[in-house]
């Protein structure tokens, strides 16, 4: 019988990295994503999986499986994986589906909301922005006197940046307001709902690692090059332009409870992670937490620092696999 692999949604730096791990094992390569990206991905390079279905919503569990039994595919995969943050979710409630009822209960991803109220409920004092939640764009402006400015405004269910807006003083508000009414969600949805959150003027890191039976690993800590666009509205936006690398061997004390405390509050036992946080006075304060590769290439960055293939690891170890010994390169180098 095939082994297969498959990967809900295609990644967006066009590196699909699971790819080529699992063919090298052996796997049965399966791409679901929506007719339209596939396309449009074609248009520049060539999508290395053995079988390609094309549906309308990656995001819907029970869509990804029926396409695939569409597509002639009558054997389980063995591994699922997310190859976008988008479907991070989706992946999750398939590898529980195909678990059936009796099986261990399957890790699902939490948003970046449930994230926050999870750390909050666990600790109360865990050091992250002041956060409020709300449903709808217009629900913020209408709570615009009680905000705190400046504030950041990021959708819970988003990826890659989408929709996140720094809201310098009130009379930005409704400006930015009216552009998250006109931005939708990947595959044209909606987003599930908003967090405004308190702005913090710090350095930005994040931690890339694997957990393995509830321990953690981490394997690079970067610190994150963020740049801020300012539209013609005045509205001012985000993106990552570079991580700076190093081997994660050892780890501050501080960075190493955050990744700790993230894992156990989560419930997150087995998989690839990263950690984003900002460290303000010397305190790393929580941002959000990845369940998944990094994007963006970080995942060459990972292995250039450390000579650790991060992809392979966390791909093995979702396919039943040992944690593997973490022989860091020497002497340590920043990338």
């Amino acid at each position: 019988m095939r082994k297969i692999f498959l990967q809900i949604g295609a990644t967006r730096d066009g590196q699909n990295p699971y790819c080529e791990v699992a063919k090298r094992d052996g796997y049965f390569t399966v791409l679901a994503e929506m007719s339209d990206f596939v396309d449009y991905q074609s248009l520049s390079l060539t999508l290395p999986f053995d079988l390609i279905v094309r549906l309308d919503r990656p995001e819907n569990p029970w869509e990804v499986l029926q396409a695939c039994l569409h597509a002639g595919l009558l054997e389980h995969p063995r591994v699922v994986l997310a190859g976008f943050e988008a479907y991070n979710a989706s992946a999750g409630r398939v590898r529980e589906i195909l678990a059936g009822p009796d099986a261990p209960r399957t890790f699902i991803p939490l948003d970046k909301y449930a994230q926050r109220m999870a750390l909050k409920k666990a600790w109360p004092r865990f050091p992250q922005p002041e956060f409020r939640f709300f449903a709808s764009p217009l629900s913020i402006l209408d709570a615009h006197q009680a905000l705190i400015y400046p504030c950041v405004i990021k959708p819970v269910d988003s990826g890659g940046g989408l929709g996140i807006w720094l809201v310098e003083a009130p009379e930005r508000l409704a400006g930015v307001v009216q552009m998250l009414e006109e931005t939708m969600n990947y595959g044209g949805r909606s987003f599930s709902g908003f967090i405004v959150e308190s702005w913090l003027d710090g350095d930005e890191y994040s931690l890339q690692g694997v957990v393995h039976d509830g321990h953690p690993h981490a394997l690079t800590c970067c610190q994150k090059v963020i740049e801020q666009h300012r539209d013609a509205q005045g509205g001012v936006s985000f993106y990552e332009s570079g991580h700076v690398a190093v081997a994660a061997e050892t780890l501050p004390p501080a960075f190493a409870s955050l990744m700790k405390f993230c894992c156990e509050t989560f419930g997150y036992r087995l998989g690839a992670f990263h950690i984003d946080f900002i460290v303000v006075d010397g305190v790393p304060h929580f941002l959000e937490m990845g369940f998944r590769l990094s994007g963006m290439g970080v995942p060459s960055l990972v292995e250039e620092a450390t000579g650790i293939d991060w992809v392979a690891v966390a791909f093995r170890l979702e396919a039943g696999g040992e944690m593997p010994a973490l022989r860091f390169v020497a002497p340590p180098r920043a990338v």
